[in-house]
């Protein structure tokens, strides 16, 4: 083994290149970067950073808090903007590391061959459509990754600098970054098999040559390795495995004393502990009572159920993930993992040529010979990168494997989104979107091999071409092209979270109470109100929450906040009470402590003022069921109270007759007088046919998709502009009861352009034909 000063000086590594990668990678991320809010999780996680509350389990704090600097840092530009140029920050410097790591493992090779792949290795994974469109919100996926390619590059330097302290500094850093990568999310954590491989093939491949140091050497891996399982344990909260971890440690540790490394294995230790001591944010953070505040981890016990995500149904990776886990579960068959695999193969499709999604009338998508180009140069990256550094070899071949098909069979997802519908025809046993992101690490690794591959390939040509091969670069060009109009996020998607969620909040007057239901409608709601401070006075009641009593009394200790006639429709200023009402909800904790989900022993009937409602022996009450009747009892006659058209009409109870759609919201109306003669809507309760016009018309907004252009949305984004035309398809209907023909063709038109689905286009070719005459006649 050579001496650590020579091989240091020997390789230096190209910093300059690589800022170069981070400044060119940026620049495409800032390009298509999102301007606002996206969906999913991306709402609350800004939202609960500007507040430092506490998002849903596991809490990711560090997430919370870098998000929460970030912002402070950066004065310019909506917060979302901010936080989401976080994100591509991160990934942009993930793939300045990536291209170092590939530069390092081909420092044999002549310039234009060892920076030109690592050049296309880090600018095919920087644009593989699943890291690009990850690289563009503000998600916790790109600070994992960039974790993964920190440590992956400190393994690297460390191999670099062996013999000198530098070499246990290095180790030391590592193990502190796989602590805190914890309060982020445990995606990180997938680099320490990856990381052990890289260690232990060094250590056996090139040995120290002084006896005492290949111990040091050996006792330091295994302290590594301990301290991995042990915060594997930590990080999914499972007791035995940390017992597990803590056993390994001190077995790590007592080798190391008899190695004189004690010392080692004592600060890892304090370097990991300081690391994951970024959760006792959460137990800080939510004993201050901040508006968000899921699974309130405010005591020990708390805490440690946020940690273990106690709040999501268990699944085991034997599991059939389409049945609830425990008894009767029939397990996972070979079907379901064919299944699985099919679902990875799909994503893997997507990443070098998404914009591509049409079908072929053989079934094939154009898509198909950019997968094979891509499948061939990864294939051939891995045998140029096998023959040019073996160690690294092992560093990126394990952790491509463990990110890709051993989280495919660890996680045990449903089947996908989009596939298996012959077999599982029900939506609720599928995932509730695509997965892809999971897997943006194994996709990330892939372009690194293509890169590779691509570099082999120019020096395979060069003997032919000469410096003609070096055009064979252009290839990383393909997926900038392909992928751009889909990972960008600064269409019609980038609007539409934040102008749903203010439609949603504007459809109730001073002080309602609004029901929700999932992701899309609840977070960018937490976004408007916590950050923008939109209708801070409406209480958001999410009802896939409202079954835990945590959120219970939530719901009664959060301030009710006072409505601000600035931020909403002028004619709401005439309906605010001069004060503001109690807290939504008035029960004890003992009250909260004894709602228990069970079917009705006896008939109930249900009084809330003249409201009465007869629920038959046997009927289900889940817990949340319960806060609804509590919440109408309660508020009946002194707040609106308000359904979303999205919370499902399961979620009605029976209260059908009472109820008025007006916009996106379905009203609760004590007083029933008249609604008999009201024409019913396409939620199927009559609409109040002003309102919903007024609300649609001047009120609610729309992303520009009533501009007269067809866009091409993303599926999340299509369902909600499907959301968004409910209203328009209410009116259709009443005007067509009320023969208003002008009025019925113009809100024909806004349906089609909010969902152009051939039923909506059908019906527009016939209202405006002389066939429809007969419908308008008196």
């Amino acid at each position: 083994m050579p001496a650590p000063a020579e091989r240091a000086d020997a390789i230096r590594p190209p910093y300059r290149a690589a800022v170069a990668i981070f400044a060119a990678t940026l620049v495409v991320y800032v390009v298509t970067l999102a301007p606002s809010v996206t969906f999913w999780d991306a709402g609350e996680l800004i939202a609960a950073s500007h507040i430092l509350g506490v998002p849903h389990p596991p809490g990711t704090p560090l997430f919370v808090l870098l998000s929460n600097v970030w912002a402070k840092l950066v004065p310019f530009g909506e917060l979302a903007w901010r936080t989401n140029l976080m994100a591509a920050v991160f990934s942009a410097a993930g793939a300045a590391l990536w291209f170092l790591i590939v530069a390092r493992a081909l420092v044999a090779e002549a310039p234009a061959i060892r920076f030109g792949a690592a050049a296309a290795g880090a600018g095919l994974s920087a644009v593989a459509f699943t890291v690009w469109q990850n690289s563009n919100e503000t998600e916790v996926y790109m600070v994992a990754t960039f974790t993964i390619a920190a440590v992956a590059w400190l393994a690297v330097r460390w191999r670099e600098v062996r013999g000198t302290p530098r070499a246990a500094h290095l180790l030391l850093i590592i193990i502190y970054l796989e602590a805190v990568s914890l309060g982020n999310h445990l995606l990180a954590l997938l680099v320490g098999p990856a990381l052990i491989a890289f260690l232990v093939h060094v250590l056996r491949t090139e040995p120290a040559a002084d006896d005492k140091e290949r111990g040091t050497e050996w006792a330091q891996l295994g302290v590594v390795a301990a301290a991995w399982v042990l915060m594997v344990g930590t990080g999914l909260g499972l007791t035995a495995l940390s017992a597990v971890g803590a056993l390994a440690f001190l077995a790590a540790a007592g080798f190391a004393a008899t190695r004189r490394s004690l010392t080692f294995a004592a600060a890892g230790l304090v370097v990991a502990v300081v690391g994951i001591s970024t959760y006792a944010f959460l137990y800080v953070s939510a004993n201050l009572g901040p508006m968000i505040n899921e699974a309130d981890p405010s005591t020990v016990d708390a805490l440690l159920s946020v940690i273990r995500r106690e709040q999501y149904p268990p699944r085991t990776p034997l599991d059939d993930p389409t049945f609830p886990s425990g008894v009767g579960n029939p397990g996972r068959s070979i079907g379901l993992i064919a299944l699985q695999i099919a679902n990875y193969i799909q994503y893997f499709d997507w990443q070098w040529a998404r914009s591509l999604a049409f079908e072929t009338a053989a079934g094939l998508t154009p898509r198909l010979p950019f997968t094979v180009l891509f499948t061939g140069l990864g294939i051939a990256g891995l045998r140029e990168l096998k023959r040019a550094d073996r160690s690294i070899f092992w560093l990126l071949m394990v952790l491509w494997l463990v990110t890709g098909l051993g989280l495919l069979a660890y996680m045990n997802f449903k089947p996908g989104f989009a596939i298996g519908y012959d077999r599982y025809p029900n939506p609720g046993q599928h995932e509730v979107r695509e997965r892809d992101y999971f897997f943006v690490v194994s996709f990330l690794c892939w372009g690194l091999f293509a890169g590779i591959g691509l570099g082999a390939l120019v020096k395979h040509l060069a003997a032919r071409v000469g410096r003609y091969a070096l055009a064979a670069y252009s290839v990383v060009l393909l997926p900038f092209v392909l992928n751009v109009s889909v990972a960008s996020r600064r269409g019609a998607d980038a609007q539409l979270p934040r102008d749903f969620a203010y439609n949603l909040l504007q459809s109730v007057e001073p002080y309602g109470i609004l029901f929700v239901y999932g992701d899309n409608d609840t977070f960018p709601l937490w976004y408007l109100q916590e950050v923008e401070a939109v209708r801070q006075d409406v209480a958001v009641v999410n009802l896939s929450l409202a079954g835990t009593h945590w959120y219970l009394r939530q719901l009664r200790d959060n301030p009710v906040r006072p409505f601000d006639p600035a931020g909403a429709p002028a004619r709401y200023g005439a309906l605010a009470p001069p004060t503001p009402p109690p807290p939504p909800l008035q029960l004890t904790d003992a009250e909260i402590a004894s709602l228990q989900s069970s079917a009705l022993a006896a008939p109930l009937d249900f009084a809330a003022g003249p409201i009465r409602r007869h629920l038959p022996a046997g009927t289900p009450l889940y817990v949340k069921d319960q806060a609804i009747l509590l919440l109408v009892r309660q508020n009946w006659n002194t707040r609106p109270i308000v359904w979303s058209v999205t919370a499902g009409r399961e979620n009605w109870l029976r209260l059908e007759p009472h109820l008025l759609q007006q916009g996106l919201g379905v009203r609760l109306q004590p007083d029933t007088t008249g609604l008999g003669a009201l024409p019913i809507g396409a939620v199927a309760t009559p609409v109040d046919v002003e309102r919903t016009r007024w609300l649609a018309d001047t009120v609610y907004r729309y992303a520009g998709l009533l501009d007269g252009k067809r866009l091409r949305l993303e599926p999340t984004a299509r369902g909600v502009a499907r959301n968004l035309s409910v209203p328009y398809v209410s009116l259709v209907y009443a005007y067509e009861v009320l023969r208003q023909r002008a009025l019925l063709t113009d809100a024909v038109r806004r349906w089609v352009a909010l969902s152009p689905t051939a039923a909506a286009e059908e019906y527009l070719q016939f209202i405006e034909s002389p066939a429809a005459d007969s419908l308008f006649e008196p």
